[in-house]
């Protein structure tokens, strides 16, 4: 794509998926380890996508905009066996 900012989210990740993690907890929403990595890479690349960055502003308002979008069904298929 052209004009995304391209951050290496190793140096992110982390926090990141605290944040997703106690975003999601609030709505009894658990995932594995693995789940959890994956659903905080989509969200981080979604901030990146719509000109954000990976503040915790900008990560927690994606992950509430997830569950309210129930987001869980169309994650679950797209990560099936993986």
């Amino acid at each position: 794509m052209e004009h995304v900012t391209d951050i290496d989210k190793k140096n992110y990740i982390d926090d990141c998926k605290e944040i997703v993690r106690t975003t999601i907890a609030l709505e009894k929403i658990e995932l594995s380890d693995h789940e959890l990595t994956l659903l905080t890479e989509e969200i981080m690349d979604t901030s990146l996508s719509i000109g954000g960055d990976f503040s915790k502003e900008n990560i927690r308002y994606i992950a509430v905009q997830y569950v309210r979008n129930q987001f869980l069904p169309r994650f679950q298929k797209a990560h099936k066996g993986g």
